[in-house]
């Protein structure tokens, strides 16, 4: 739990700083912006106050890293003024220079983003002024104005099909997605709708829309649509649609409604443009339930690792698989490795958890019925997060941070369970990732995933590996600290 001042404000902790997870140096961070990749360079904007660890006042805090994991934080990109601030948005790379906002000859990078005012919600469009951070206005902005004062966070790409640009943009309380073409990032017209589907929540925000790879060959359009509040689990979630695009509208292939992650804490997920052959997205790391509320490290906010999209077909079921990036290059030493033919109950390993480093756990094997893998962070004073895997009748992934004290807050779910669609279980793999203030756990080769905050009262001393109740077989396990 953050210290509390004689007044009983809270006081930034550091304890709770990321090692490996992007969090700005002060402030409030939202939802991702404008991921670009361009020159070499991963460009990560996201919604910012700079001036206090509440929502609110927002700007666009920027970003940059070269490896998705060390990131660079830069000067600040777009502000506030008298129209309103500065809502989430899309970055694209402007080739061509369809828009006429670059010299002659040259191309470069383009902004659409919402400007929020007082009852209205606009589309605006940017661009990034030769050797200055800060991105220029268009001058004939707005560039689509529907007299809406829920109409918000627009995401373009270009589609060669059509030689278009593409905006997907939310209605956000009518609970429709519009679809826009333009030629120039400066004109737009209306082409299609997709709407009152899935979990509608209060509001419908930050749609995405990509063409992801189908494992074995071919590939589908998914449209990524976060909803707040109205989630399952309590405030924010996001879910997705697989179906078809026709360059003017999406249409779903069926009427399935699928949670991206099951944790309570990853929304907004925003995919990276201008990475030909792979789907890389990275989400926020918070839920607006409480968001305001949790301990801060001075700054409010973090991303998640950012994850590599890909779709399964298995059994008449869809699955969006989501890949971490290998960490090897940041592992700060060897850590343990194990393997064995067949272990019982017991623990099985244990490792010092130090403030300077995050954690990572990949397991695999196979376990016998009614056994459970349990993976737990514990200190002296009796806390425990815990993740694992539970073999019983209904086999399924879980989180339980109810024995974190940190933080307490009516709308804090204290335990995830992510159920795997094999009865009886064959083979099970997960990779965990355990930051200073997060965990991230993905299953079943990416099909499976969930993230959770945690805040521990006192700090945690050490990770086990525990079987309960039966055997592991053909097991391996990995545990290294990174960062």
């Amino acid at each position: 739990m953050s210290r509390r001042s004689q007044r009983g404000a809270a006081v930034p902790d550091a304890r709770y700083r990321p090692v490996i997870h992007y969090s700005p140096a002060n402030g409030f961070m939202n939802d991702p912006n404008g991921l670009i990749l361009a020159d070499g360079i991963y460009h990560l904007y996201y919604q910012h106050n700079p001036g206090a660890p509440v929502s609110g006042n927002v700007h666009w805090g920027h970003a940059t890293s070269r490896d998705l994991i060390h990131w660079q934080e830069q000067a600040l990109a777009l502000f506030p003024d008298a129209r309103g601030q500065a809502f989430s948005g899309a970055m694209v790379w402007d080739g061509a220079n369809t828009s006429g906002l670059f010299p002659d000859g040259q191309g470069g990078m383009a902004a659409l983003f919402t400007r929020a005012g007082p009852g209205r919600q606009v589309q605006e469009l940017a661009h990034v002024q030769t050797q200055s951070p800060r991105l220029a206005l268009y001058k004939g902005n707005p560039v689509l104005d529907e007299q809406s004062a829920s109409f918000r966070d627009p995401k373009v790409f270009w589609h060669d099909p059509i030689q278009r640009w593409v905006m997907v943009v939310a209605h956000a309380r009518r609970h429709e997605i519009g679809f826009y073409h333009s030629t120039n990032l400066r004109d737009w017209r209306h082409t299609g709708s997709f709407g009152h589907a899935g979990l509608l929540g209060l509001d419908y925000e930050c749609p995405d829309l990509v063409e992801l790879p189908v494992e074995g060959g071919s590939s589908r359009w998914v449209l990524f649509l976060s909803i707040n509040p109205g989630a399952p689990t309590g405030g924010s979630t996001v879910q997705y649609f697989v179906g078809h695009f026709d360059g003017l509208g999406f249409t779903a292939q069926d009427q399935a409604t699928r949670l991206l992650d099951a944790g309570q804490d990853f929304y907004a997920l925003q995919t990276f443009a201008n990475t030909p052959g792979r789907v890389l997205g990275m989400a926020w790391m918070n839920n607006w339930l409480y968001c305001n509320a949790t301990p801060a490290h001075p700054a409010r906010g973090a991303m998640t690792l950012p994850r590599e999209l890909s779709l399964r077909r298995r059994d008449d079921h869809w699955h969006i698989v989501q890949r971490l990036p290998d960490l090897s290059p940041w592992a700060a030493e060897a850590g343990q490795e194990l393997s064995w033919h067949d272990a019982t109950s017991g623990t099985l390993a244990c490792q010092s958890w130090s403030d300077l480093h995050a954690l990572e756990i990949t397991a695999s094997g196979r376990l016998s019925p009614d056994s459970r893998l349990r993976i737990r962070l514990t200190n002296r004073q009796g806390e425990c997060l815990e993740a694992g895997l539970d073999n019983g009748s209904y086999p399924g992934f879980y989180l339980d941070r109810s024995n974190v004290r940190g933080f307490e807050h009516p709308f804090w779910n204290h335990k995830a369970i992510i159920q795997v669609l094999h009865t009886p279980l064959p083979h099970f793999d997960c990779q965990i990732v355990i930051d200073q203030s997060s965990i991230e756990l993905l299953g079943m080769q990416g099909e499976n995933a969930a993230t959770f905050l945690h805040f521990f009262k006192y700090p945690p001393e050490q990770l086990s590996v525990q079987l309960e109740n039966g055997h592991w077989q053909d097991g391996k396990l990995r545990i290294r600290p990174i960062g």
